[in-house]
């Protein structure tokens, strides 16, 4: 029997709206609650429903809103306000995801008798800098889990952390059956099937760098030749979502772009396309991607440690400087424009995706992880 069997765990969101974080915590969670037998919970520190909470509802593990606002007049009281319910709940095992669920239960998980608290580093430090208080927060923390190198790296650099102190787990991909195929997909998208698809899966925010992409997209329009491939994008509508529609609609490629919103079909629309392209300037390892991998899709993206470690020596040539959008253009146009390097990258990426990102693998080695730290105090 686990360690783990009957232990009150409880996720730490920074919202109920799903991200990448968010998607791999939760299969976390049904695993641990389904596999290994503990009582699970989810909270997420906002004031809405969202996706998290109905998939929640879906596998039946509770789940709980609670706003925290992270400006600084507000933030004092809501971290109080924090603090109350997490001692009123008393977790035994608490794994947080991303910046501000990361520092707002290192401040506070040794003062709630949460008895083992679990950094998830899940970027590359997005946000994260080593202040006073920051470093701080971190300093109360005794287990850290980082999905890739550079996270990991950057907590050991930037914060001084002992390497042996941050356990590297990469993430686990597990993709869901598509619900529709790709002849009913390029029907929704409103394109004969013989169009080229390339996509970004990806929140519609400003750490994503949408725009270079638009750019790069109508530097790739300019020189096709032939029937011009569509560029779909697929996220939640954040806080660049307006901008980039005005931005597309003035490079004169709204016809060639379509902005989805959320998309619960994901491996429906990866079945569909052709390509996956990613322009973030800054990740950890980027799920999306290897999703999109595991799909069997080449990789055009950013030249960045999180999509080097994802797409290893194969696919590093396919990778451009951030913010570059000429070179992004010419790379799409490159694995568009050549069907058998398209398929042949596909190949390689599928059998990465399987052998670093198995999910099974993710499991097995998180729970490992979570029972040698359980066990220093059971």
């Amino acid at each position: 029997m686990s360690i783990l069997t009957g232990k009150r765990i409880l996720f730490l969101f920074g919202s109920l709206d799903m991200g990448g974080a968010e998607r791999q915590g939760l299969l976390l969670a049904r695993h641990l609650k389904e596999d290994e037998g503990a009582e699970v919970k989810v909270w997420g520190l906002g004031k809405e429903t969202g996706s998290v909470s109905y998939c929640c509802d879906g596998s039946h593990i509770p789940w709980k809103a609670i706003p925290l606002h992270w400006g600084l007049r507000r933030r004092l009281p809501h971290l109080i306000r924090f603090a109350f319910y997490l001692r009123r709940e008393r977790p035994e095992i608490l794994l947080s995801f991303t910046k501000v669920p990361n520092l707002a239960a290192a401040l506070f998980w040794h003062l709630c008798g949460v008895r083992l608290m679990v950094w998830n580093q899940a970027d590359a430090g997005l946000l994260l800098e080593p202040t006073l208080f920051h470093r701080y927060a971190v300093s109360k923390v005794k287990h850290f889990i980082a999905n890739a190198e550079g996270g990991q790296r950057y907590l050991v650099e930037k914060f001084g952390i002992e390497s042996d102190k941050v356990a590297l787990i990469r993430n686990g991909i597990t993709l869901a059956p598509p619900r529709a195929d790709s002849c009913e997909w390029h029907r929704v998208l409103n394109v004969d099937t013989t169009v080229l698809i390339a996509v970004m899966v990806a929140n519609l925010s400003s750490y994503k760098d949408h725009a270079t992409l638009l750019d790069s997209w109508m530097l790739l329009l300019q020189q096709w030749k032939g029937i011009p491939p569509l560029l779909v994008l697929a996220g939640r509508f954040d806080d660049r979502a307006d901008a980039l529609e005005k931005q597309a609609l003035k490079l004169g490629i709204t016809e060639n772009v379509r902005f989805l919103g959320a998309v619960d079909d994901v491996s429906g629309l990866l079945s569909a396309s052709d390509l996956c392209v990613h322009s973030s300037p800054s990740e950890g390892i980027p799920n999306a991607v290897v999703e999109a991998m595991a799909s069997g899709l080449a990789i055009a993206g950013t030249d960045i440690p999180g999509m080097r470690e994802a797409v290893g020596d194969e696919g590093i040539p396919f990778l451009v400087p951030p913010a570059d959008p000429l070179a992004l253009a010419n790379i799409m146009i490159q694995l568009l424009s050549e069907p058998d390097l398209r398929l042949t990258q596909g190949v390689l990426m599928k059998k990465r995706a399987s052998d670093l990102f198995g999910f099974d693998r993710f499991c097995r080695d998180t729970v490992k992880y979570l029972n040698s730290c359980a066990g220093e105090f059971s």
